[in-house]
């Protein structure tokens, strides 16, 4: 039955773009973008901290290049933070603890499975093509019972920062 049948047609819902963007992260070819080695980060590129949550995921993006996002699964997200100076420099802590994690780490499941709530996933891509990661409950997490600890509190020092920007707080977190 179609909308000249009586009933009219639901109007579209904008996609959820979170799926996308999330495989665009993890399967990004630094090249394309004009990153390599340095001597900052000879082997990180991108870094993830994703945050299972009841009713959703939540992942924290940083790529070496300065690109810095938050995203939602649920929808919704913050784009473009690494533009801004206060978000520079925890962006580039969460890397480099990334960075001297790597051999604490494993190789990632080519699916990069969604943590479940209450689970934290850390991951790292590599300039070597290899996608790394390190998976425990946040608690594990936050007393420092994991040994990415660190890296975890870095990640958050970045969300923390992207939080009080004035101008993120107000039009894209919806406060």
């Amino acid at each position: 039955m179609g909308w000249l049948d009586g009933v009219r047609p639901k109007p579209a819902q904008p996609a959820n773009p979170y799926a996308g963007l999330r495989q665009q992260a993890l399967t990004l070819d630094p090249a394309t973008i004009g990153l390599q080695p340095s001597p900052q980060f000879p082997q990180v590129f991108v870094g993830l901290m994703e945050m299972g949550m009841e009713g959703g995921v939540a992942t924290l993006v940083v790529i070496a290049d300065g690109t810095t996002s938050l995203y939602w699964s649920t929808g919704g997200g913050i784009i473009g933070a690494g533009f801004h100076e206060p978000v520079k420099q925890p962006s580039k802590v969460f890397l480099a603890t990334l960075e001297r994690h790597t051999k604490e780490m494993r190789e990632d499941d080519a699916s990069h499975p969604l943590p479940a709530n209450g689970m934290i996933n850390l991951r790292a891509r590599t300039f070597a093509g290899g996608c790394l990661i390190a998976s425990a409950s946040s608690q594990d997490f936050a007393e420092k019972r994991h040994p990415l600890w660190d890296a975890f509190y870095a990640g958050n020092a970045v969300i923390t920062v992207m939080r009080q920007l004035p101008s993120i707080q107000k039009s894209q977190l919806g406060r």
